[in-house]
């Protein structure tokens, strides 16, 4: 039966742990990855997101196309219009670290804007079940053998370089920079309720201040009655745009003017790039080896998707 968003990375995990069993792989007609993107100010641009989101795409359209096929058009009518990169968040900006102006600080405190998510496929129905794992076995192989091996292992480098990343960055920081923003707060008015928790780990939070994190938080909130034999659609999540309260407003433009002031943001930008280039050089080889079959599968992705 089809993963929840909250298994999915249960199924990255399970799937690392197979691919660390085999082979790696060898095809002399690929071109050899380019890793110059790894000396520009956007290291992380040679992590290939947007081709990995395509490929998940063309494989659950195949996959889709053939349980309607089977009689189960469920997944193929709710699924999304278009790929979605799975690993936007190592693009890596100013908004990074939190709002990049002071109009944003304003409109978006501590919170964040929450992207569309589609119904979820909850399924009672073993052969619902068995079509979906056939199905899914054949939309891999309608890209390569190894297309699927390829995806999870690169999945996998996305959370190499996602997982030590802010830590790193934060780390690079110094000791010294949240008693800079600490005492520059205290200057506009805005003290934590425990300056040594403050200290040892910069939180919002620690103001006493209501501070939000997602404007998604709770709306994809359902429960399936999970009667045997029946599939169930869950309720599609919209876009949704998080609005801070006065006094969340207020610290977080405080909090923006202090980064941006003390040259905080700045030097967080300059570490963010030397922290990126230290975790490509330790998965050089798995760029090497990985990239030019990413490449050549979301070529074949795209016939896909404009064939399926």
């Amino acid at each position: 039966m089809p993963a929840t968003r909250q298994q999915f990375a249960a199924l990255v995990v399970a799937a690392a742990v197979l691919l660390s069993s085999g082979g790696c792989w060898q095809d002399e007609r690929l071109p050899a990855a380019d890793l110059s993107a790894a000396e520009s100010d956007q290291p992380f641009s040679l992590f290939l997101g947007e081709e990995l989101g395509q490929i998940d795409y063309a494989q659950l359209k195949v996959r889709n196309k053939c349980l309607a096929g089977e009689g189960y058009p469920q997944n193929l009518n709710i699924m999304l219009g278009e790929p979605r990169n799975p690993f936007r968040h190592l693009r890596i900006t100013e908004s990074s670290f939190g709002p990049a102006s002071e109009a944003e600080a304003r409109r978006i405190g501590f919170g964040r804007d929450s992207l569309s998510a589609p119904p979820s496929v909850v399924s009672s129905d073993p052969s619902y079940d068995d079509a979906y794992d056939r199905c899914t076995a054949e939309a891999w192989r309608a890209l390569s053998d190894d297309s699927q091996d390829v995806y999870y292992a690169y999945f996998e480098l996305g959370n190499k370089l996602s997982e030590p990343l802010m830590p790193l960055i934060d780390e690079g920081m110094g000791s010294q920079w949240p008693q800079t923003l600490l005492s520059c707060l205290a200057s506009k008015g805005h003290g934590p309720r425990d300056e040594a928790a403050f200290l040892k780990s910069p939180n919002p939070a620690l103001f006493d201040v209501p501070v939000g994190t997602d404007a998604a938080a709770g709306l994809d909130f359902w429960e399936p009655k999970r009667m045997p034999g029946t599939i169930e659609i869950g309720p599609a999540v919209p876009a949704s745009e998080y609005r801070a309260g006065p006094a969340e407003s207020r610290l977080a433009v405080a909090w923006f003017q202090c980064r941006r002031d003390t040259g905080m943001a700045r030097e967080q930008l300059r570490v963010a790039v030397e922290v990126q280039r230290d975790l490509i050089e330790k998965n050089e080889h798995l760029f090497v080896e990985l990239n030019p079959k990413v490449i050549d599968l979301a070529k074949q992705s795209a016939d896909l998707i404009g064939a399926a």
